[in-house]
C-alpha cells in the first residue's frame, strides 16, 4: 500500500498530479443530511471524534457516492416478508393517527370505512369534536395510521431494517416499548431501541428466508474478517486515515481529491475511529450472483482459504480470511474454483502458497502405459501413454504410424 505523501506543513497530499488540501482535524461541525432516515432533516452535530457520528457521516457520504446501497432488494424482500406486521385493519378497529399539525400520534381514532383502493377512512376525535380523515394509508408518516396494539411480542423473530438503510437483519423482539416501537436483538449481536413496526416484518418459517438469513449472515461475516486486517488492536474500528486509502487504492478507487472533498464536508477529522461493524453491515448485499476473485499466495487451514486478493468488491486489494468453503474444482489447467458462501475464489496453478493435497500437480493423472482418449481436431482418438513428462505426456496414437505421436497436456486428455 502506497504511503499518503504530505507537504513540510501537513497542509497539503499529493494527488498525483498536484497537491491538494488534506482532510480538517481537530474538532469539526458536521453538517449531515440524513436522507435516509430524516427526509429533508439536516443534523449539525459536533464530531469532535466520536465514533457513531463518523461513522455515520461515512456511510452518509459513501451513500451520496453510489458506492453503498446503489442495489435493490425489494422484489426479494417482499417475497421474505409475506406475513406483514401491520395486517390490513377491519372496520371497527382502533388505530393512531399521526397529525401532520400537532406532529405527533394521536390515538383513540376508529377505522369506519375501507376503499376499494385499499386506504381507510378514519373518525379522528377532537376537541371540537370527530373530524373524518379520508383515503388515508398504514405508515410512519405525517397523514398516516398505524395499529393502536402492539403486533409483536416479546421474543418473536423478526427481520428489521437496519437503521433505515435498506438492509433487512435478523433478530428477535427483546422488549415493547412506548408508542409501539420495538427493542431489536440482533442476531450478530448488535441492539437497537425504538425502532417502530414500518421497519419490522415477521420472520417466515421457509426456506428462502432461512437462505436469506444465512446468506445476509456469513456475507458481513466475511466483510467484518476483511476489515479486521486493518484492526490490530482489536478495538472494532479502523482509523479513517485508512479508510481513506481503502477508497483511494484498492478495487475500483476514487480520485484521492474526490475524497478529501467528502471527508472535508462531512468534517471528518483524519485521525478520527470509525466503526467497521457498521460500514460492514452497509456494504451486504445478498441475493446477487457470487463474486469471482483472484487470490494469491493461497493455503487452506481447516475448512477456510486464506490469502492476498485482486479486486475485492468491496475492499479492493488485500488480504483475506475466507467464510466456509463449500466445495473446491479443477478445470483441466490445474486452476481452481473454491467456492465458500458468497464469493468465489479463482486460484491459478501457479497461485498457492501451499497446494491442497487434492491438487492435480501433486500426482499425475494418468500413468505411462495407460490407454486413453486424446482430442485432436475436434474428436477424440483412442491412444497410449509412452511417457510422462512435467505435467505433459507423450502419446501415441493406436492404428497410426509414429510421425502422429505427440506431447500433450491433460486439458486434452481423459479416461478410456
Amino acid at each position: 500500500m502506497t504511503d499518503i505523501v504530505y507537504s513540510p506543513d501537513g497542509k497539503f497530499m499529493w494527488s498525483g498530479s498536484e497537491w491538494i488540501p488534506v482532510p480538517p482535524s481537530g474538532n469539526q461541525t458536521l453538517n449531515m443530511q440524513d436522507s435516509v432516515v430524516g427526509g429533508d432533516v439536516v443534523h449539525n452535530t459536533v464530531i469532535n471524534n466520536d465514533v457513531d457520528a463518523v461513522t455515520s457521516a461515512v456511510i452518509s457520504a459513501l451513500e451520496r457516492l453510489g458506492i453503498v446501497n446503489n442495489h435493490d432488494d425489494n422484489e426479494q424482500i417482499e417475497e421474505l416478508t409475506e406475513i406483514p406486521i401491520s395486517p390490513d385493519l377491519e372496520v371497527g378497529m382502533h388505530v393512531e393517527y399521526f397529525s401532520p399539525t400537532n406532529n405527533s400520534w394521536l390515538d383513540r381514532c376508529t377505522v369506519i370505512k375501507i376503499n376499494n383502493d385499499g386506504s381507510y377512512d378514519v373518525d379522528v376525535p377532537k376537541s371540537s369534536g370527530i373530524e373524518t380523515k379520508q383515503g388515508l394509508v398504514i405508515g410512519s408518516n405525517p397523514g398516516n395510521i398505524r395499529r393502536a396494539d402492539d403486533a409483536l411480542e416479546l421474543g418473536d423473530r423478526v427481520l428489521v431494517n437496519w437503521k433505515n438503510y435498506g438492509t433487512f437483519f435478523p433478530g428477535k423482539i427483546a422488549e415493547v416499548q412506548p408508542h409501539h416501537t420495538y427493542m431489536i436483538h440482533f442476531d450478530d449481536g448488535d441492539v437497537e431501541s425504538g425502532v417502530p413496526p414500518s421497519r419490522i416484518a415477521i420472520q417466515p418459517d421457509s426456506k428462502a428466508a432461512q437462505q436469506y438469513v444465512k446468506q445476509i449472515s456469513t456475507e458481513e461475516q466475511e466483510l467484518i474478517d476483511a476489515f479486521m486486517v486493518f484492526d490490530k488492536d482489536n478495538s472494532g474500528t479502523i482509523n479513517s486515515q485508512e479508510l481513506f486509502q481503502i477508497l483511494t487504492e484498492m478495487g475500483d478507487p476514487l480520485q484521492i481529491d474526490e475524497v478529501v472533498e467528502m471527508f472535508e464536508e462531512m468534517g471528518i477529522p483524519p485521525n478520527s475511529e470509525i466503526n467497521y461493524k457498521d460500514l460492514a453491515k452497509i456494504m451486504v448485499q445478498p441475493f446477487e450472483a457470487k463474486k469471482e476473485v483472484i487470490i494469491q499466495d493461497a493455503f487452506i487451514e481447516g475448512d477456510i482459504l486464506k490469502g492476498f486478493v485482486y479486486g475485492h468488491p468491496k475492499l479492493g486489494d488485500t488480504d483475506v480470511r475466507s467464510s466456509t468453503i463449500q466445495s473446491i474444482s479443477y478445470d483441466n489447467r490445474a486452476t481452481a474454483r473454491i467456492e465458500t458462501n458468497n464469493t468465489v475464489y479463482v486460484v491459478g496453478p501457479t497461485g498457492w502458497k501451499v497446494r491442497p493435497d487434492n491438487h492435480p500437480f501433486n500426482e499425475p493423472s494418468f500413468a505411462a502405459g495407460q490407454q486413453v482418449k486424446v482430442e485432436w481436431n475436434g474428436g477424440w482418438w483412442d491412444a497410449l501413454i509412452r511417457e510422462i513428462h512435467g505435467g505433459k505426456y507423450f502419446i501415441h496414437y493406436v492404428g497410426f504410424d509414429s510421425s502422429w505421436d505427440e506431447w500433450v497436456d491433460d486439458s486434452r486428455i481423459k479416461a478410456n
